[in-house]
C-alpha cells in the first residue's frame, strides 16, 4: 500500500531531507570569515551548517543564548563550532495553503482573518509570500509578492464563498442522530451529529486536494528561490481525493528544501453547547501506531504539526509559526570525520541550562558537493 512506501521513504530520508534546508548557510559562514584571505571557504570544503529555533521549558522562543552554551557533536564526537550566529532577518518565502472545502462561511472568514494577520507578521519588504486555496480543485489566490495589502486582499476573497450561514454557536435540531466517529482512538472529544448547523447533511463527498495543493506551491513558487522557503498548511480535514499521493507531495518538499507546517484544525464543542459546528468531520489519518500522518509529514521537512481546538486559537498558532521562521540560530563546524563517503552521520547540539529544547535536523549525508 502506497501508505507503507510513505512511512518507509520518512524514516529513510527525514533526516536527509530535514538537513538539506540549512545550505544557505554555508553562503553565510564564508561572509562572516570574509576577514580571512581569500580562497579560504571553497565548495570542496566539508562544511557543515545547520539553521535551528531554540525553545525554554514554557515552549517560548529563546533568542538570546551565546555560543558557549551550545555544544555539537557529529557520529557521538564532539565538534569545535566555527561560526554562530542568531538571525532575525532570513530571507523568507512562504505559501499559505487554505482548505477551503468548505461551505461554512464563518469558518472560511476565520481563516482569512488569522492568515492576514499571519502574511502582516511574517512578509517583509525582503521576503516574498503567496496564496493558494485547495477545495475541488488548487487555486492561485495570489502569486509571490511582498505587496502585504495585496496578499490580505486575496486571502480575504474566501469570506463570501460559502453557501451556509451558520454561526459558531448554532447547534444542529436537537432531533437530527449522532454517531461516533470510527478509528479515532480518542482523538475527537465527542460524538459527532450526521447533520451540520444548518441542518444540512455534514459533506462526506468533500474534496479538498491538500496534496495537490502541496505540489503545486512548491514547483510552481518555490522550486527555483533561495532562502528559507516554508509552507503553511491549514487543514479542516486530511486529504480528499488528490491526483498526488502524500509521498510525491513529500519529494517535491524535500527535494526543493521547502519546511512544511501543518496546522490541523479542529472545532469542538463549547461549554455551552455539545455540537460540532461545521460541515467538515475533522478527521486526520494514522498510521499503525496511532501518529498522525501529516505530523510525519511536516516532521520529515524540518517542520512540524500544530493542533488547533478551536478555530479561535488558529491565530496564536499562526502567530508561532511566524516567529519561529524569523528568529533561529546557525552554527557551522568542519568535521573531523572528513571522508565524504556518502554515509548518514548522526547530529546533536545541545544546551546548557535547564529547559532549553534545540529543533534541529537529526543529521545528514556526507556526499561530495557540486563544484
Amino acid at each position: 500500500m502506497w501508505q507503507k512506501r510513505v512511512l518507509s521513504l520518512l524514516v529513510s530520508i527525514t533526516l536527509a531531507g530535514s538537513f538539506s534546508n540549512a545550505r544557505l548557510a554555508a553562503q553565510q559562514a564564508a561572509e562572516a570569515e570574509a576577514d580571512k584571505p581569500q580562497g579560504v571557504f571553497r565548495s570542496e570544503v566539508n562544511l557543515v551548517s545547520v539553521y535551528f529555533p531554540v525553545r525554554n521549558h514554557k515552549k517560548q522562543l529563546a533568542s538570546q543564548l551565546e555560543q558557549d552554551r551550545f555544544r555539537v557533536f557529529e557520529d557521538g564526537k564532539e565538534q569545535s563550532i566555527k561560526f554562530f550566529a542568531h538571525h532575525s532577518d532570513v530571507v523568507l518565502n512562504v505559501g499559505v495553503l487554505l482548505d477551503t472545502g468548505t461551505n461554512m462561511n464563518w469558518i472560511l472568514s476565520e481563516e482569512a482573518q488569522a492568515s492576514s494577520l499571519f502574511l502582516q507578521h511574517v512578509v517583509r519588504p525582503t521576503d516574498l509570500g503567496f496564496v493558494l486555496n485547495y477545495g475541488p480543485r488548487v487555486e492561485t489566490l495570489q502569486v509571490p509578492t511582498s505587496d502585504i495589502a495585496l496578499l490580505e486582499k486575496k486571502v480575504n476573497s474566501i469570506r463570501g464563498w460559502g453557501t451556509d450561514m451558520g454561526t459558531p454557536d448554532q447547534a444542529p435540531p436537537s432531533s437530527s442522530p449522532r454517531s461516533s466517529l470510527p478509528g479515532m482512538g480518542g482523538g475527537w472529544p465527542s460524538p459527532i451529529p450526521q447533520n451540520g448547523p444548518t441542518g444540512q447533511p455534514h459533506n462526506r463527498q468533500r474534496e479538498a486536494h491538500m496534496y495537490d495543493a502541496i505540489r503545486v506551491g512548491t514547483l510552481r513558487y518555490l522550486e527555483r528561490e533561495v532562502g528559507r522557503k516554508a509552507v503553511v498548511i491549514i487543514a479542516l480535514s486530511g486529504d480528499a481525493k488528490s491526483e498526488s499521493t502524500m509521498e510525491e507531495a513529500l519529494e517535491a518538499l524535500l527535494q526543493n528544501d521547502v519546511i512544511a507546517y501543518v496546522l490541523q484544525i479542529y472545532d469542538p464543542p463549547r461549554e455551552r453547547s455539545r455540537f460540532d459546528r461545521c460541515d467538515v468531520i475533522h478527521t486526520y489519518e494514522r498510521d499503525d501506531h496511532g501518529e498522525y500522518i501529516l505530523k510525519k509529514l511536516a516532521e520529515a521537512t524540518g517542520g512540524r504539526m500544530l493542533e488547533v481546538h478551536g478555530i479561535d486559537k488558529l491565530e496564536e498558532a499562526l502567530d508561532e509559526i511566524s516567529n519561529e521562521l524569523h528568529h533561529q540560530y546557525s552554527l557551522g563546524y568542519y568535521p573531523q570525520n572528513s571522508d565524504l563517503d556518502g554515509k548518514f552521520r548522526k547530529i546533536q547540539i545541545t544546551t546548557q541550562g535547564d529547559g532549553f529544547k534545540v529543533f534541529s535536523c537529526k543529521g545528514y549525508y556526507a556526499t561530495p558537493r557540486n563544484r
